[in-house]
């Protein structure tokens, strides 16, 4: 869009102290001349024809305590700024009326907004455009043109594996407010646990922490009045253990064992089945007023039901071929069940092939192929494949997948081969659904049933205290992905501003670098600074490496893992390790000025390996790093070789060169070790499960320096 390359160019080209850190990057950014508005009173939030005026009242208040905790002024109540805005319709709604214009001028900030949600977006906009701004703020005169490209931007959580309180809720709320996500998805049942408080089928909640309903109500106004939707999902057949541990009679039990486990899911042929969906559904659809209700309907065993008499007699009876076909005539049941509640079905992928009908919305998880497939099948559909932001990929991994590629996400055709040849149990494993094969763009009418994405941050090692933490700052760059022009792709200037923006989030309240600085607090009392300077440059392993648990698990074990190490502190992506390699392009491309910084920086942690063992004495929690701190500091004396060569003008002896290129060559094996799904299973992982970032950065400098 030749728009937007004129809109980043005038952001580039605002004075530095100004330049905004925009995120998601609006459609189009028009600058108003060179003039700033300077706001030195409070924001005066006005409106007309807008609807509900308690909601914007309070829309208005978030903004100014916002704009508060970022600057930390006391604003002149004698100069207030007027914030204008005018609605073309009083509609609300989560996904409609989000368009906006805003003006900066001379005196006032003006909106126009299709609805009152797009006010809500504006003010989103605003926030980003004061910014941290303790010395005061100027807001360069523009023109801001925005709409987002999907209706449909979203996460989702999983209190059903580890619980998540009302808090930790309410805090992604707000930060999905400020990057204008608008649908929180919640997956409330699963093996672990049903956690919504059930009056109908109390034993539900006999064990276990679960929501009250007038928690969950709380908690669905909290969002609404943010512009946000709350989307239940409980999970059937499969993933059902819960359920059917506390009522046996609606559930089959397999003979056959699975990880030591007998297989578990909903019994299928039983009328008691259904009376009991009817029931616990017409019980939880009303506590969640949006119009869409997930019924999950993923990853089915298909042994589960192989052992059960009245299943082989349904199957006769409906002329079922297979265990396929029996989970999709459940499917078709339980969808019907929420239909007459008057609600919109939403399944996994698996869904696609069960013959629901066309209203039905599909949400693809393993593959682009998926979402291909399920809007070709005329199912508007989500696009979750990819965005996984429980395998602890980095931003720019996530940021790269359009939601409208159609062959992106998934395992490769040769990566799958690969991984069949090496065992039976992978040969199993590894299906085509997987893998993502080469495939034709979207039609016209399949880009019209792609809704929208969502990012998934499943349950199994996000702990409470996690969820911040592993949500965040990556999720911000995912609204971008979901909100902004396709065309929005310059990964360096994301997490350009992502950096910014991250900042901001913490400083309104998020806790992802609060409770990160807690668990490394607990972990090392008295740290020195050590722990903190390791953390900062590196990540945890990635695609389920860090789960113990699956190992123990093929290994016919089970074990209980805490989530307190540190690779469960660690940055996902260190925006430290990215910063330093930027500058390190920078300084080799000329900017010798970033000579002295990086020097300090490395000289830092090439002596944090000494503070780092002193601590490390006679502490199990930091012992298994002590390897991780040997070599950050071997890496970063390499990186200060490499930079006295250049500010000699001298090349970097062979020995040095040599030397360097070893240990560069460790960090990317050890990167690559989980990078790949289950490559994280069958390569041995770093120490600690930490992977040390300071590479590319140090490369730089080497490259340089050979020469």
């Amino acid at each position: 869009m030749k728009i937007f390359g004129m809109a980043a160019a005038a952001l580039a080209a605002f004075p530095a102290y100004a330049a905004p850190a925009l995120m998601p990057l609006p459609v189009s950014v028009v600058p108003n001349g060179t003039d700033t508005l300077r706001v030195e009173g409070p924001m005066k939030a006005e409106w007309t024809g807008c609807g509900n005026a308690a909601a914007l009242d309070r829309a208005a208040a978030r903004l100014g305590g916002d704009v508060l905790r970022q600057t930390g002024l006391i604003f002149d109540p004698a100069k207030p700024v007027s914030v204008r805005a005018i609605c073309r319709s009083p509609k609300g709604g989560v996904d409609s009326g989000e368009a906006y214009r805003l003006t900066v001028g001379n005196e006032a900030i003006a909106i126009d907004a299709d609805g009152p949600t797009g006010v809500l977006r504006a003010y989103a906009t605003l926030r980003q455009l004061a910014g941290l701004s303790p010395s005061g703020i100027a807001i360069p005169h523009q023109t801001i043109n925005d709409a987002p490209r999907f209706a449909w931007r979203g996460v989702m959580l999983d209190p059903a594996r580890h619980f998540i309180s009302v808090a930790t809720l309410k805090r992604q709320i707000d930060a999905m407010e400020r990057l204008k996500l608008n649908t929180l998805h919640l997956h409330l049942s699963d093996d672990q646990g049903f956690r919504v408080e059930s009056l109908r089928y109390p034993k539900l909640n006999a064990d276990g922490e679960y929501y009250r309903q007038s928690e969950i109500r709380d908690i669905v106004a909290y969002a609404a009045d943010r512009g946000v939707r709350v989307v239940p999902e409980f999970d059937v057949p499969g993933h059902s253990r819960a359920i059917v541990t506390a009522y046996p009679e609606v559930g089959t039990f397999s003979k056959t064992m699975f990880l030591g486990q007998p297989e578990v899911a909903l019994n299928p042929a039983s009328e008691k089945t259904y009376r009991f969906l009817e029931r616990l559904f017409g019980e939880m659809a009303p506590l969640f007023p949006d119009p869409h209700f997930h019924i999950g309907g993923d990853e089915v065993s298909k042994t589960v039901w192989a052992d059960a008499e009245d299943v082989k007699a349904l199957m006769t009876r409906e002329n079922l071929a297979d265990s396929k076909a029996v989970e999709a005539f459940f499917l078709r049941r339980a969808a019907g069940i929420v239909r007459r509640l008057g609600k919109t079905v939403i399944g996994w992928e698996e869904v696609a092939g069960a013959g629901l009908s066309k209203d039905s919305i599909v949400q693809a998880w393993q593959t682009s192929n998926a979402m291909a497939d399920a809007t070709a099948k005329g199912h508007r559909t989500i696009m979750s494949a990819g965005y996984y932001l429980n395998l602890l990929m980095p931003a720019d991994y996530h940021y790269g997948i359009d939601p409208a590629a159609t062959a992106a996400a998934g395992l490769t055709p040769e990566h799958a081969k690969a991984l069949r040849g090496l065992s039976p149990l992978l040969a199993n494993l590894v299906t085509d659904a997987l893998i993502d094969f080469p495939h034709e763009p979207l039609s016209a009418e399949q880009e019209k049933l792609l809704i929208g994405a969502e990012a998934p941050l499943w349950g199994e090692i996000a702990a409470d205290e996690l969820i911040d933490h592993y949500l965040w700052p990556r999720a911000a760059a995912l609204a971008e992905r979901f909100w902004s022009p396709a065309s929005v792709t310059d990964a360096r200037d994301m997490y350009r501003r992502l950096a910014i923006v991250s900042a901001q989030l913490a400083v309104s309240g998020l806790d992802d670098q609060a409770n990160r600085q807690r668990i490394a607090a607990r972990i090392a009392p008295g740290d020195n600074g050590a722990v903190t300077d390791l953390l900062a440059i590196t990540g945890p392993v990635r695609n389920m490496a860090h789960d113990h648990r699956i190992k123990a698990m093929l290994a016919g074990q089970r074990i209980v893992q805490p989530l307190n190490a540190l690779a469960d502190t660690a940055p996902v992506d260190s925006l430290v390790a990215r910063r330093f390699a930027d500058e390190a392009k920078r300084y080799v491309a000329g900017e010798r000025a970033l000579g002295a910084p990086l020097k300090a920086q490395m000289n830092d942690w090439r002596g944090n390996e000494a503070r780092f063992g002193a601590i490390a004495t006679e502490n199990p929690m930091l012992e298994p790093a002590r390897p991780t701190a040997v070599l950050i500091a071997a890496v970063a004396a390499a990186g200060l070789d490499a930079l006295d060569a250049l500010e000699a003008g001298k090349p970097l002896s062979a020995a040095q060169v040599q030397n360097a290129e070893e240990l560069l060559a460790r960090l990317e094996k050890e990167e690559a070790a989980s990078w790949r799904p289950f490559d994280s299973f069958l390569r041995p992982q770093p120490a600690a499960d930490l992977i040390v970032k300071i590479g590319p950065g140090v490369r730089t400098l080497v490259e340089a320096a050979a020469k």
